[in-house]
């Protein structure tokens, strides 16, 4: 099955490279390591469905070789599996107890999953065998994670040059905001930038770029560098020539439309789409963009017609639900959007953002106690979700909880909500206990 994959849909230099791949595996099909480099020009091209397979097969045929699990683990947390992603990147661990990286993506995994006692320990570890200091900066998160500010500010001065990074000042601020030095935390917040998350050196991750056909991989890497920081003009040049290499590339079209939006060019941007889409019509990531560049543009019934396809196509698609939800939270239909978000949900439900919607759309067909305790559960997976303490306050004014809600205003002002958003929760709280009060009275 993995040497038929269709390719049409790739250029023409990325089909001949595959189909090279697919024979050297017709030749030799019990070689473990033809079938895992098979799985990564299949990785690096669009076919992770594929990839996935093919790791997993090279890991049966290669039972001692670290790659097969290490990047089926890695392609896994791309797609959001983040169970079976650990499961493999422990497996790949056993293999190469001695690659720190393995460790740093196992604790990256761990924090993504609330993990924060188990997370520690990976970066922990880390830090005994490598010199890099992603290996404390991972243990800041940690430690944030448990609400051990004091040790996570100790963890980020032991950090060394990567304590100066953007991100890493923002962590240190909030960490100051946290142990109630909030002047000192918002003098440091003030001003500063957007920045792409700080990756780790990872050579062995790194090899895959070797197959890839005409390094297009790595320029697409770096083209979503340049987006995260926010280099819309440099992004904009090196997309533009790579869509003259490659004119129909789904990956440069979407990441072409990413650089028109950053710069305020939307129509431009859904245009990349829709080419995109005419070309490559079953590549969900176009219509999710579509979708939430159109509901900006107040379209929400083109929004919702690339959303229900984005589902057709992978019914697992739980931020798909999320985004038609929202739409329809937007127009007041609370109860359709419940449905949506319960079933987002059960897809991912560790999702702090998932429980306040629907916190808020029970709220708003009066399912009070509900409500609040979908709030309780979203800061219980977040312990600094803002928008689930400022909803959880409401809540519990709303159900006499004066204690609850000023505890839950109180978590609020810890984790950085602004003094405009505190003070617009406490006019709702004065005007909810007026309206109890006319309520008794009458």
């Amino acid at each position: 099955m993995l040497t038929t994959v269709a390719t049409e849909e790739a250029d023409e230099k990325v089909s001949e490279r595959i189909y090279e791949y697919q024979e050297r595996v017709n030749n030799n099909p019990t070689d473990g390591r033809l079938v895992g480099e098979l799985g990564v020009i299949y990785e690096l091209h669009g076919f992770s469905a594929e990839a996935l397979i093919a790791y997993e097969l090279a890991t049966e045929l290669q039972p001692d070789e670290f790659r097969w699990p290490y990047y089926h683990s890695i392609l896994l947390a791309a797609r959001f599996d983040l169970t079976q992603a650990l499961e493999k990147i422990t497996e790949a661990i056993e293999k190469n107890p001695d690659y720190a990286p393995a460790w740093f993506q196992k604790g990256k995994l761990l924090l993504d999953s609330s993990r924060f006692d188990e997370a520690l320990e990976c970066f922990e570890y880390a830090a005994g065998i490598t010199d890099d200091p992603y290996a404390y900066l991972g243990q800041a998160h940690a430690y944030m994670g448990l609400n051990e500010p004091e040790s996570a500010l100790e963890s980020i001065d032991r950090a060394g040059q990567l304590s100066q990074h953007v991100n890493v000042q923002r962590l240190r601020a909030t960490a100051l905001i946290r142990i109630g030095d909030r002047d000192e935390g918002s003098r440091l917040l003030a001003g500063l930038s957007n920045a792409p998350p700080i990756r780790w050196s990872d050579p062995i991750a790194e090899e895959k770029n070797e197959h890839a056909v005409d390094h297009l991989i790595v320029q697409l890497s770096e083209a979503v560098r340049l987006i995260r920081s926010r280099s819309s003009g440099p992004a904009l040049v090196l997309l533009s020539g790579l869509r003259e290499e490659h004119p129909t590339n789904k990956h440069v079209l979407h990441l072409l439309s990413s650089v028109y939006e950053l710069r305020g060019e939307t129509d431009q941007a859904l245009e990349s789409l829709e080419e995109g889409i005419r070309h490559h019509p079953d590549f969900y990531v176009l219509r999710t963009a579509a979708a939430s560049i159109l509901g900006s543009k107040g379209d929400n019934e083109g929004a919702f017609a690339h959303l229900e396809k984005a589902i057709e196509i992978d019914p697992k698609l739980h931020w798909a639900y999320s985004q038609k939800a929202q739409l329809l939270m937007q127009e007041k239909r609370w109860l359709e959007a419940s449905h949506l978000l319960d079933r987002a949900i059960s897809l991912k439900d560790d999702d702090a953002d998932l429980y306040t919607y629907l916190g808020i759309c029970l709220g708003f067909i009066d399912r009070w106690p509900e409500a609040a305790n979908l709030f309780r559960v979203a800061v219980s997976i977040d312990p600094r979700h803002v928008p689930g303490y400022i909803n959880l306050a409401r809540a519990e004014t709303i159900l006499q909880n004066e204690e609850d809600a000023l505890a839950a205003l109180a978590s609020a002002r810890q984790h950085g909500a602004t003094e405009a958003m505190v003070a617009s929760v406490e006019r709702q709280r004065a005007q909810i206990k007026r309206m109890r009060i006319q309520t008794v009275n009458q």
